[in-house]
Formats: structure tokens, sequence, C-alpha cells
């Protein structure tokens, strides 16, 4: 990423970082509500929907979400940040590998993430774009580190 790009993701991620649990919270419910299917993979799938947003276990996960891409976003622009995001992003996805995540449910997740963030920092088509082009180099990484491993579908 060009620095203008890294500063864009920079200025318009003040915005969902600001209230990291509410942000994750957004995201995850979103997912939910659209493909339900993936609360399955969760733990705490027992919880009906209704409930999770209070749930402490769901606000926990959902805070998490968002620290990792803060982690990311802070090092875009150093010396050594494609090294430091694949170092990220492949513990992230290594640690997900034993719950068999299907790569169509983290392209779900995709989605909803630009919506979210799109919707909460009033993104316009450059924006998004810049956006886009972030998560698809994470998910390279994760595909890659689901590939590697073999056992993820």
């Amino acid at each position: 990423m060009n620095s203008d790009e890294v500063q864009l993701i920079k200025k318009t991620w003040e915005i969902p970082v600001a209230t990291p649990t509410d942000s994750g919270a957004a995201i995850l419910m979103q997912l939910f509500t659209r493909y339900p299917s993936n609360l399955e993979k969760f733990p705490f799938r027992d919880v009906p929907l209704e409930e999770l947003s209070g749930n402490s276990r769901f606000r926990a996960h959902a805070g998490r979400i968002i620290r990792v891409f803060d982690e990311s976003i802070q090092v875009l622009g150093q010396d050594g940040d494609l090294q430091k995001l694949d170092e990220i992003w492949t513990k992230v996805a290594t640690s997900h590998i034993p719950r068999q995540i299907s790569k169509e449910s983290y392209n779900q997740l995709k989605g909803i993430i630009l919506e979210i963030l799109t919707a909460a920092c009033s993104l316009n088509e450059d924006q998004a774009a810049v956006w886009a082009k972030l998560l698809d180099h994470i998910y390279d990484i994760i595909f890659k580190a689901i590939d590697d491993d073999g056992n993820a579908k």
C-alpha cells in the first residue's frame, strides 16, 4: 500500500476503533443475522441471537476482532509492515483452523466487514476500494495458512 492509502486507512479506522467492542459486535451481529450457520463455529453458539449483544463471551470476542485489526493497522507504514501483517494474520488463521471454518464463511465475514466499515465511516467509493485492498491482502494470508495446513476447506 502506498503512503496515501495507509493514511486513509489509519484516519478512517479512528471511528470503529473508538468503540472496539461495539464495532466488533456490529460486525458479528450482521454476520449471524445474514448467515446464521456461522454462529455454530463460535463458543457462544448456545446463546439466542437476541441475547448475544449482552453476552460477555460474545462481547469479548467482538473486542478481540477489532484489536487484531487495530494491531494490523498500527503496523501499516512501518518498516517490515507486510511481514508483520503476515505474522499477525497467520497466527489468527492458524488458531481458527481447528474450528474448520470454510473459505465461504471467511468471505461472508469479509463482505460484512466492508459493509459495516463503509456505513460506520461513511466511506466513499475510493476509500472503500482501499479498505478492500487491505482486506484482500489479509485474506490472502489467511487462505494461504488454511491451504498450507491442508485440514480446512
